[in-house]
Protein backbone atom coordinates (compact mmCIF):
# COMPACT_ATOMS: atom_id res chain seq x y z
CA UNK A 1 0.00 0.00 0.00
CA UNK A 2 1.52 3.37 -0.97
CA UNK A 3 2.61 5.85 1.70
CA UNK A 4 2.68 9.63 1.38
CA UNK A 5 5.40 11.20 3.50
CA UNK A 6 4.94 14.86 4.43
CA UNK A 7 8.28 16.69 4.81
CA UNK A 8 9.11 18.79 7.90
CA UNK A 9 6.84 21.86 8.21
CA UNK A 10 8.14 25.19 6.95
CA UNK A 11 5.28 27.67 7.19
CA UNK A 12 1.81 28.88 6.23
CA UNK A 13 0.44 29.81 2.80
CA UNK A 14 -3.12 31.22 2.60
CA UNK A 15 -3.36 32.98 -0.76
CA UNK A 16 -2.48 30.09 -3.08
CA UNK A 17 -4.70 27.16 -4.01
CA UNK A 18 -4.18 24.33 -1.52
CA UNK A 19 -3.57 21.78 -4.28
CA UNK A 20 -0.41 23.46 -5.59
CA UNK A 21 1.38 24.71 -2.48
CA UNK A 22 4.46 22.67 -1.51
CA UNK A 23 3.85 19.80 0.89
CA UNK A 24 5.95 21.38 3.65
CA UNK A 25 3.53 24.33 3.91
CA UNK A 26 0.17 24.37 5.66
CA UNK A 27 -3.24 25.84 4.87
CA UNK A 28 -4.02 26.88 8.46
CA UNK A 29 -1.74 27.69 11.36
CA UNK A 30 -2.75 29.24 14.67
CA UNK A 31 -0.77 29.62 17.90
CA UNK A 32 2.17 27.81 16.39
CA UNK A 33 5.58 28.91 15.15
CA UNK A 34 7.67 27.24 12.49
CA UNK A 35 11.26 26.65 13.56
CA UNK A 36 13.91 23.95 13.48
CA UNK A 37 12.07 21.96 10.77
CA UNK A 38 8.98 21.70 12.96
CA UNK A 39 5.64 23.29 13.76
CA UNK A 40 5.91 24.08 17.47
CA UNK A 41 3.25 25.20 19.90
CA UNK A 42 3.82 28.88 20.48
CA UNK A 43 4.78 30.06 23.94
CA UNK A 44 2.08 31.65 26.03
CA UNK A 45 1.80 34.76 28.20
CA UNK A 46 1.24 35.47 31.88
CA UNK A 47 0.35 38.52 33.93
CA UNK A 48 3.29 40.32 35.54
CA UNK A 49 4.03 43.48 37.53
CA UNK A 50 0.73 43.63 39.41
CA UNK A 51 -2.34 45.48 38.15
CA UNK A 52 -1.83 48.71 36.17
CA UNK A 53 -3.51 51.77 37.63
CA UNK A 54 -5.02 52.66 34.24
CA UNK A 55 -5.67 50.57 31.15
CA UNK A 56 -2.33 50.51 29.26
CA UNK A 57 -2.39 51.54 25.60
CA UNK A 58 1.35 51.83 24.99
CA UNK A 59 4.48 50.55 26.77
CA UNK A 60 8.10 51.71 26.58
CA UNK A 61 11.10 50.17 28.33
CA UNK A 62 13.82 52.47 29.68
CA UNK A 63 16.99 51.24 31.36
CA UNK A 64 19.24 53.72 33.15
CA UNK A 65 22.21 53.06 35.40
CA UNK A 66 21.37 49.95 37.47
CA UNK A 67 17.61 50.09 37.00
CA UNK A 68 15.12 49.13 34.31
CA UNK A 69 11.70 50.78 34.15
CA UNK A 70 8.58 50.43 32.05
CA UNK A 71 6.37 53.39 31.20
CA UNK A 72 2.79 52.73 30.19
CA UNK A 73 0.47 55.35 28.76
CA UNK A 74 -3.31 55.36 28.81
CA UNK A 75 -5.82 57.77 27.38
CA UNK A 76 -5.25 60.38 30.09
CA UNK A 77 -2.17 59.46 32.13
CA UNK A 78 1.35 58.04 32.02
CA UNK A 79 2.61 55.69 34.73
CA UNK A 80 6.05 54.34 35.57
CA UNK A 81 6.49 50.74 36.62
CA UNK A 82 9.49 50.01 38.84
CA UNK A 83 10.53 46.84 40.57
CA UNK A 84 7.95 44.07 40.59
CA UNK A 85 4.74 46.04 41.11
CA UNK A 86 5.30 49.69 41.99
CA UNK A 87 3.13 51.89 39.76
CA UNK A 88 3.81 55.63 40.01
CA UNK A 89 1.89 58.42 38.30
CA UNK A 90 4.29 60.15 35.89
CA UNK A 91 1.69 62.34 34.18
CA UNK A 92 2.87 65.89 33.54
CA UNK A 93 2.38 68.20 36.51
CA UNK A 94 1.72 71.25 34.33
CA UNK A 95 -0.99 70.92 31.69
CA UNK A 96 -3.04 68.25 33.40
CA UNK A 97 -4.28 64.94 32.07
CA UNK A 98 -4.13 64.10 28.39
CA UNK A 99 -7.46 64.27 26.59
CA UNK A 100 -7.12 61.85 23.72
CA UNK A 101 -9.52 59.43 22.09
CA UNK A 102 -6.82 57.00 21.06
CA UNK A 103 -9.20 54.64 19.28
CA UNK A 104 -9.93 57.49 16.87
CA UNK A 105 -6.58 59.23 16.38
CA UNK A 106 -4.32 56.19 16.77
CA UNK A 107 -2.02 55.10 19.55
CA UNK A 108 0.92 56.76 21.26
CA UNK A 109 4.38 56.53 19.73
CA UNK A 110 7.63 56.44 21.67
CA UNK A 111 11.37 56.87 21.27
CA UNK A 112 14.55 57.04 23.35
CA UNK A 113 16.61 60.16 22.59
CA UNK A 114 20.05 60.72 24.10
CA UNK A 115 19.16 58.21 26.82
CA UNK A 116 15.81 59.82 27.74
CA UNK A 117 12.29 58.58 26.90
CA UNK A 118 9.78 60.58 24.86
CA UNK A 119 6.11 59.73 24.32
CA UNK A 120 3.79 61.35 21.78
CA UNK A 121 0.03 60.94 21.30
CA UNK A 122 -0.35 63.26 18.33
CA UNK A 123 -2.59 65.72 20.18
CA UNK A 124 -0.66 67.06 23.17
CA UNK A 125 2.89 68.41 23.19
CA UNK A 126 5.45 65.59 23.03
CA UNK A 127 6.01 64.29 26.56
CA UNK A 128 9.59 63.92 27.78
CA UNK A 129 11.42 62.89 30.90
CA UNK A 130 13.42 66.09 31.35
CA UNK A 131 16.21 64.44 33.38
CA UNK A 132 17.05 60.93 34.52
CA UNK A 133 15.83 61.85 38.01
CA UNK A 134 12.59 63.57 36.97
CA UNK A 135 9.50 62.49 38.91
CA UNK A 136 7.09 63.06 36.03
CA UNK A 137 6.94 63.65 32.31
CA UNK A 138 6.65 67.21 31.06
CA UNK A 139 6.16 68.98 27.76
CA UNK A 140 9.30 68.55 25.66
CA UNK A 141 11.82 71.21 26.78
CA UNK A 142 12.30 74.07 24.30
CA UNK A 143 9.51 72.74 22.05
CA UNK A 144 7.83 75.20 19.69
CA UNK A 145 5.00 77.24 21.17
CA UNK A 146 1.44 76.38 20.18
CA UNK A 147 2.57 73.37 18.18
CA UNK A 148 2.09 69.61 18.14
CA UNK A 149 3.19 66.72 15.95
CA UNK A 150 1.75 63.33 15.07
CA UNK A 151 4.97 61.54 15.98
CA UNK A 152 8.53 62.32 16.98
CA UNK A 153 11.54 60.01 16.59
CA UNK A 154 15.23 60.01 17.45
CA UNK A 155 17.76 60.08 14.63
CA UNK A 156 21.26 60.10 16.09
CA UNK A 157 21.65 63.41 17.92
CA UNK A 158 18.62 64.85 16.14
CA UNK A 159 14.93 64.72 16.96
CA UNK A 160 12.61 64.51 13.95
CA UNK A 161 9.04 65.80 14.42
CA UNK A 162 6.59 64.77 11.71
CA UNK A 163 3.17 66.02 10.52
CA UNK A 164 2.94 69.18 12.57
CA UNK A 165 0.20 71.52 13.67
CA UNK A 166 1.47 75.04 14.28
CA UNK A 167 -0.61 77.96 15.40
CA UNK A 168 -3.76 75.87 14.95
CA UNK A 169 -2.96 75.01 11.33
CA UNK A 170 -2.27 71.42 10.37
CA UNK A 171 0.82 71.02 8.19
CA UNK A 172 0.62 67.29 7.39
CA UNK A 173 3.71 67.23 5.18
CA UNK A 174 6.00 69.25 7.38
CA UNK A 175 9.13 67.86 9.00
CA UNK A 176 10.83 69.84 11.76
CA UNK A 177 14.04 68.93 13.56
CA UNK A 178 15.75 70.45 16.56
CA UNK A 179 19.33 71.45 17.07
CA UNK A 180 21.76 68.68 17.97
CA UNK A 181 22.14 67.72 21.60
CA UNK A 182 24.29 65.30 23.55
CA UNK A 183 23.74 62.71 26.29
CA UNK A 184 20.71 63.32 28.53
CA UNK A 185 19.90 66.66 26.90
CA UNK A 186 17.23 67.85 24.48
CA UNK A 187 17.53 70.29 21.54
CA UNK A 188 17.98 73.86 22.74
CA UNK A 189 16.04 75.23 19.76
CA UNK A 190 13.63 74.09 17.02
CA UNK A 191 14.02 77.24 14.92
CA UNK A 192 16.72 77.47 12.27
CA UNK A 193 19.48 80.00 12.93
CA UNK A 194 23.05 80.60 11.91
CA UNK A 195 24.20 79.25 15.26
CA UNK A 196 22.34 75.92 15.21
CA UNK A 197 21.36 72.94 13.07
CA UNK A 198 17.59 73.19 13.58
CA UNK A 199 15.35 73.41 10.55
CA UNK A 200 12.12 72.52 8.81
CA UNK A 201 10.96 71.40 5.40
CA UNK A 202 7.75 70.46 3.62
CA UNK A 203 7.96 67.31 1.54
CA UNK A 204 5.66 65.65 -0.95
CA UNK A 205 4.20 66.26 -4.35
CA UNK A 206 1.09 64.13 -3.83
CA UNK A 207 -2.02 64.26 -1.67
CA UNK A 208 -0.88 61.73 0.96
CA UNK A 209 0.24 62.85 4.42
CA UNK A 210 3.17 61.95 6.64
CA UNK A 211 2.25 59.13 9.02
CA UNK A 212 5.47 57.96 10.68
CA UNK A 213 9.24 57.76 10.41
CA UNK A 214 12.18 55.72 11.67
CA UNK A 215 15.96 55.79 11.43
CA UNK A 216 17.65 53.30 9.10
CA UNK A 217 21.42 53.09 9.38
CA UNK A 218 22.67 56.58 8.45
CA UNK A 219 19.34 57.73 6.99
CA UNK A 220 15.93 58.67 8.31
CA UNK A 221 12.95 57.20 6.46
CA UNK A 222 9.70 59.17 6.34
CA UNK A 223 6.54 57.23 5.59
CA UNK A 224 3.45 58.78 4.06
CA UNK A 225 0.24 57.05 3.09
CA UNK A 226 1.29 56.08 -0.42
CA UNK A 227 4.93 57.11 -0.72
CA UNK A 228 8.22 56.91 1.15
CA UNK A 229 10.93 59.55 1.51
CA UNK A 230 14.52 59.40 2.70
CA UNK A 231 16.48 62.07 4.59
CA UNK A 232 20.28 62.11 4.68
CA UNK A 233 22.60 64.39 6.60
CA UNK A 234 24.54 66.74 4.31
CA UNK A 235 25.45 69.55 6.73
CA UNK A 236 25.61 73.21 5.76
CA UNK A 237 22.58 75.46 5.72
CA UNK A 238 20.21 72.72 4.56
CA UNK A 239 21.43 70.16 7.15
CA UNK A 240 19.44 67.32 5.50
CA UNK A 241 18.61 66.33 1.95
CA UNK A 242 15.15 64.91 1.25
CA UNK A 243 14.16 62.83 -1.74
CA UNK A 244 11.44 60.37 -2.64
CA UNK A 245 12.48 56.76 -2.14
CA UNK A 246 9.34 54.91 -3.30
CA UNK A 247 6.40 56.49 -5.09
CA UNK A 248 4.05 53.52 -4.83
CA UNK A 249 4.20 52.41 -1.22
CA UNK A 250 3.92 54.06 2.19
CA UNK A 251 2.69 52.79 5.56
CA UNK A 252 -0.63 51.60 6.97
CA UNK A 253 -0.64 53.64 10.18
CA UNK A 254 1.66 54.78 12.98
CA UNK A 255 3.87 52.16 14.66
CA UNK A 256 3.79 49.87 11.61
CA UNK A 257 7.54 49.87 10.89
CA UNK A 258 10.49 48.30 12.71
CA UNK A 259 14.20 47.97 11.94
CA UNK A 260 16.14 44.72 11.74
CA UNK A 261 19.55 43.83 10.33
CA UNK A 262 19.92 47.12 8.45
CA UNK A 263 16.46 46.91 6.90
CA UNK A 264 12.92 48.09 7.61
CA UNK A 265 9.93 45.80 7.93
CA UNK A 266 6.87 47.82 6.91
CA UNK A 267 3.16 47.09 6.79
CA UNK A 268 1.84 49.26 3.99
CA UNK A 269 -1.69 50.00 2.81
CA UNK A 270 -2.09 46.61 1.18
CA UNK A 271 1.23 44.74 1.48
CA UNK A 272 4.15 43.84 3.73
CA UNK A 273 7.55 44.90 2.47
CA UNK A 274 11.18 44.81 3.52
CA UNK A 275 13.58 47.46 2.21
CA UNK A 276 17.16 48.54 2.80
CA UNK A 277 16.81 52.21 1.89
CA UNK A 278 17.47 51.48 -1.77
CA UNK A 279 15.15 48.73 -3.01
CA UNK A 280 12.09 46.99 -1.60
CA UNK A 281 10.61 43.53 -1.73
CA UNK A 282 7.18 42.19 -0.86
CA UNK A 283 7.42 39.29 1.58
CA UNK A 284 3.69 38.54 1.65
CA UNK A 285 2.73 38.26 -2.03
CA UNK A 286 1.33 34.85 -3.01
CA UNK A 287 1.43 33.64 0.57
CA UNK A 288 -0.51 35.72 3.11
CA UNK A 289 -1.21 39.23 1.77
CA UNK A 290 -4.80 38.87 0.55
CA UNK A 291 -5.94 36.84 3.55
CA UNK A 292 -4.34 39.26 5.99
CA UNK A 293 -5.85 42.46 4.63
CA UNK A 294 -9.25 40.82 4.29
CA UNK A 295 -9.01 40.05 8.02
CA UNK A 296 -8.20 43.55 9.35
CA UNK A 297 -10.96 45.72 10.79
CA UNK A 298 -11.57 48.69 8.50
CA UNK A 299 -12.85 50.66 11.50
CA UNK A 300 -9.94 50.17 13.90
CA UNK A 301 -7.03 49.40 11.55
CA UNK A 302 -5.30 52.57 12.78
CA UNK A 303 -4.51 50.78 16.06
CA UNK A 304 -2.43 48.10 14.34
CA UNK A 305 1.30 48.01 15.08
CA UNK A 306 4.54 46.09 14.52
CA UNK A 307 6.86 44.70 17.22
CA UNK A 308 10.36 43.34 16.73
CA UNK A 309 10.66 40.15 18.78
CA UNK A 310 14.45 40.12 18.72
CA UNK A 311 14.96 36.89 20.67
CA UNK A 312 12.94 34.92 18.11
CA UNK A 313 14.06 36.80 14.97
CA UNK A 314 10.43 37.70 14.34
CA UNK A 315 8.26 40.64 13.37
CA UNK A 316 4.80 40.63 14.93
CA UNK A 317 2.08 42.57 13.12
CA UNK A 318 -0.73 42.91 15.65
CA UNK A 319 -4.12 43.99 14.37
CA UNK A 320 -7.83 44.07 15.23
CA UNK A 321 -9.63 41.46 13.18
CA UNK A 322 -12.99 42.17 11.60
CA UNK A 323 -15.50 42.73 14.40
CA UNK A 324 -12.92 43.51 17.09
CA UNK A 325 -12.01 46.88 18.58
CA UNK A 326 -8.77 45.54 20.07
CA UNK A 327 -5.72 43.89 18.55
CA UNK A 328 -6.68 40.25 18.97
CA UNK A 329 -4.49 38.68 16.28
CA UNK A 330 -0.83 38.78 15.35
CA UNK A 331 0.71 37.79 12.04
CA UNK A 332 4.24 36.60 12.86
CA UNK A 333 6.99 36.75 10.25
CA UNK A 334 10.29 34.99 10.87
CA UNK A 335 12.85 36.97 8.88
CA UNK A 336 15.46 34.20 9.04
CA UNK A 337 13.44 31.48 7.30
CA UNK A 338 10.64 33.63 5.81
CA UNK A 339 7.80 31.72 7.48
CA UNK A 340 4.43 33.17 8.49
CA UNK A 341 2.03 32.11 11.22
CA UNK A 342 -0.82 33.55 13.31
CA UNK A 343 -1.19 33.98 17.07
CA UNK A 344 -4.19 34.91 19.20
CA UNK A 345 -3.75 38.02 21.41
CA UNK A 346 -5.58 39.02 24.63
CA UNK A 347 -7.24 42.22 23.31
CA UNK A 348 -4.24 44.54 23.46
CA UNK A 349 -3.10 47.81 21.90
CA UNK A 350 0.68 47.45 22.09
CA UNK A 351 3.63 45.12 22.61
CA UNK A 352 6.96 46.54 23.68
CA UNK A 353 10.37 44.83 23.59
CA UNK A 354 12.62 45.14 26.60
CA UNK A 355 13.60 43.69 29.95
CA UNK A 356 10.66 41.75 31.38
CA UNK A 357 12.00 40.61 34.73
CA UNK A 358 9.28 40.15 37.38
CA UNK A 359 12.02 39.54 39.97
CA UNK A 360 13.67 42.94 39.41
CA UNK A 361 14.06 45.49 42.20
CA UNK A 362 14.67 49.21 42.19
CA UNK A 363 17.82 50.63 43.76
CA UNK A 364 18.09 54.29 44.78
CA UNK A 365 20.16 56.17 47.37
CA UNK A 366 17.01 56.90 49.36
CA UNK A 367 16.07 53.27 49.91
CA UNK A 368 19.50 52.28 51.29
CA UNK A 369 19.57 51.50 55.02
CA UNK A 370 23.12 50.19 55.39
CA UNK A 371 26.54 51.78 55.29
CA UNK A 372 29.42 51.38 52.86
CA UNK A 373 30.91 48.71 55.11
CA UNK A 374 27.70 46.79 55.89
CA UNK A 375 25.94 46.87 52.50
CA UNK A 376 26.45 43.69 50.50
CA UNK A 377 26.94 43.47 46.75
CA UNK A 378 29.02 45.50 44.34
CA UNK A 379 28.53 49.19 43.66
CA UNK A 380 26.86 49.66 40.27
CA UNK A 381 25.35 46.16 40.11
CA UNK A 382 22.20 46.03 38.00
CA UNK A 383 18.98 45.40 39.90
CA UNK A 384 17.51 43.54 36.92
CA UNK A 385 18.60 40.61 34.80
CA UNK A 386 19.56 41.94 31.34
CA UNK A 387 19.14 38.45 29.88
CA UNK A 388 15.42 38.59 30.66
CA UNK A 389 14.72 40.45 27.43
CA UNK A 390 11.33 39.59 26.04
CA UNK A 391 8.12 41.35 25.01
CA UNK A 392 5.49 43.00 27.21
CA UNK A 393 1.83 43.09 26.18
CA UNK A 394 -0.32 46.12 27.04
CA UNK A 395 -3.57 44.37 27.96
CA UNK A 396 -5.93 47.27 27.32
CA UNK A 397 -9.23 45.43 27.53
CA UNK A 398 -8.57 43.78 30.91
CA UNK A 399 -6.06 46.30 32.38
CA UNK A 400 -3.13 43.90 32.63
CA UNK A 401 0.50 43.68 31.64
CA UNK A 402 1.54 40.35 30.17
CA UNK A 403 4.95 38.78 29.72
CA UNK A 404 4.96 37.36 26.22
CA UNK A 405 6.65 34.20 25.00
CA UNK A 406 6.42 32.54 28.39
CA UNK A 407 4.93 29.25 29.53
CA UNK A 408 2.40 26.99 27.88
CA UNK A 409 -0.82 28.88 28.70
CA UNK A 410 -2.55 32.15 27.89
CA UNK A 411 -2.94 33.85 31.29
CA UNK A 412 -3.37 30.49 33.11
CA UNK A 413 -5.79 29.14 30.52
CA UNK A 414 -5.13 26.38 28.01
CA UNK A 415 -5.35 27.41 24.37
CA UNK A 416 -5.75 25.65 21.03
CA UNK A 417 -2.77 25.15 18.74
CA UNK A 418 -3.82 24.23 15.19
CA UNK A 419 -1.98 23.18 12.05
CA UNK A 420 -3.99 22.00 9.07
CA UNK A 421 -3.26 21.09 5.47
CA UNK A 422 -5.84 20.70 2.71
CA UNK A 423 -5.57 19.84 -0.98
CA UNK A 424 -3.32 16.78 -0.72
CA UNK A 425 -3.62 14.54 -3.78
CA UNK A 426 -1.09 12.05 -2.34
CA UNK A 427 -0.38 10.40 -5.71
CA UNK A 428 -0.15 13.64 -7.73
CA UNK A 429 -3.34 12.87 -9.65
CA UNK A 430 -6.33 15.17 -9.18
CA UNK A 431 -8.73 12.64 -10.71
CA UNK A 432 -8.07 9.54 -8.64
CA UNK A 433 -10.14 8.68 -5.58
CA UNK A 434 -8.03 7.72 -2.59
CA UNK A 435 -8.91 6.09 0.69
CA UNK A 436 -6.64 6.92 3.61
CA UNK A 437 -6.28 4.01 6.03
CA UNK A 438 -3.67 5.21 8.49
CA UNK A 439 -1.91 8.36 9.65
CA UNK A 440 1.43 8.11 11.42
CA UNK A 441 2.37 11.44 12.98
CA UNK A 442 5.91 12.49 13.77
CA UNK A 443 5.11 14.28 17.00
CA UNK A 444 7.17 15.30 20.00
CA UNK A 445 5.95 16.48 23.38
CA UNK A 446 3.79 15.55 26.33
CA UNK A 447 0.03 15.41 26.59
CA UNK A 448 -2.25 14.44 23.75
CA UNK A 449 -2.91 15.84 20.30
CA UNK A 450 -6.25 15.58 18.52
CA UNK A 451 -5.89 14.38 14.93
CA UNK A 452 -8.50 14.49 12.17
CA UNK A 453 -8.38 13.39 8.54
CA UNK A 454 -10.75 14.91 5.98
CA UNK A 455 -11.54 14.74 2.29
CA UNK A 456 -13.23 16.52 -0.59
CA UNK A 457 -14.15 15.53 -4.13
CA UNK A 458 -13.21 18.94 -5.59
CA UNK A 459 -10.18 21.18 -5.01
CA UNK A 460 -12.25 24.15 -3.80
CA UNK A 461 -15.07 22.20 -2.21
CA UNK A 462 -15.85 21.79 1.46
CA UNK A 463 -14.00 19.15 3.44
CA UNK A 464 -15.62 16.54 5.62
CA UNK A 465 -13.45 15.52 8.58
CA UNK A 466 -13.76 12.35 10.58
CA UNK A 467 -14.17 12.56 14.34
CA UNK A 468 -10.90 13.67 15.91
CA UNK A 469 -8.86 11.03 17.66
CA UNK A 470 -6.71 11.64 20.71
CA UNK A 471 -3.09 10.67 20.12
CA UNK A 472 -0.43 10.26 22.81
CA UNK A 473 3.06 10.35 21.28
CA UNK A 474 4.51 8.58 24.29
CA UNK A 475 2.30 5.49 23.99
CA UNK A 476 0.92 5.42 20.42
CA UNK A 477 2.42 5.48 16.95
CA UNK A 478 -0.54 5.75 14.53
CA UNK A 479 -4.16 6.74 13.99
CA UNK A 480 -6.43 4.42 12.00
CA UNK A 481 -9.09 5.92 9.73
CA UNK A 482 -11.27 5.34 6.66
CA UNK A 483 -11.44 8.59 4.69
CA UNK A 484 -12.25 8.65 0.96
CA UNK A 485 -11.92 11.46 -1.58
CA UNK A 486 -9.84 13.00 -4.34
CA UNK A 487 -8.34 15.65 -2.08
CA UNK A 488 -7.19 14.85 1.45
CA UNK A 489 -6.80 17.07 4.49
CA UNK A 490 -5.15 16.59 7.88
CA UNK A 491 -5.65 18.58 11.07
CA UNK A 492 -3.60 18.55 14.28
CA UNK A 493 -4.83 20.34 17.42
CA UNK A 494 -3.18 20.52 20.81
CA UNK A 495 -4.92 21.91 23.91
CA UNK A 496 -2.82 20.71 26.85
CA UNK A 497 -0.63 22.70 29.23
CA UNK A 498 2.50 21.19 27.70
CA UNK A 499 4.87 21.39 24.75
CA UNK A 500 3.91 20.14 21.31
CA UNK A 501 5.94 19.75 18.13
CA UNK A 502 4.95 18.35 14.73
CA UNK A 503 7.81 17.22 12.49
CA UNK A 504 5.68 15.70 9.73
CA UNK A 505 3.39 12.73 9.13
CA UNK A 506 2.85 9.69 6.90
CA UNK A 507 -0.43 8.77 5.21
CA UNK A 508 -1.04 5.18 4.15
CA UNK A 509 -3.65 5.06 1.37
CA UNK A 510 -5.16 3.05 -1.44
CA UNK A 511 -6.16 4.30 -4.87
CA UNK A 512 -9.77 3.19 -5.48
CA UNK A 513 -10.08 4.34 -9.06
CA UNK A 514 -10.36 7.36 -11.33
CA UNK A 515 -13.40 9.56 -11.97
Amino acid sequence: MPVFQAPPPKGLIKDTNNTIIPFEFYSEASNVRFADSAAKKIQGHDQVFGTPTVAPYFVLNWSYDVNSFWFYAGTAKIYRLSGTSTHTDFTRASGGDYSTNLTTVGNWTGTIYNGLPILCNGIDDPQALATTGASAFSDLPNWISNGTCKTIKAFGNYLMALNLTEGGTNLPNKVRWGDTAEDFNYPSSWTAAATNDAGAVTIGDEADEIIDGLALKESFIIYKGNSTWIANYIGGNLVFSFKKLFNDTGILTRNCVQEFEGKHFVVTQGDIIVHNGVSKQSVATNSIKKHLFDSISDQYYNLSFVTHNVQKSEMWFSFPSVGSQFCNKALIYNYVDGSFTFRDLPDIYHIGPGVVDPAATTNTWNNQTGTWTTTTGTYGDRQFNPTERSILFAGTSDTKLYRGDFGQQFDNENFITTVERKGLTLDGNNNTVKQVRKLTPRVKGTGTVNISVGSSMSPNGSYTFNASQSFDPNSQNKVDCRVTGKFIAVRFQHTSNSEFELNGYDLEYEVLGER
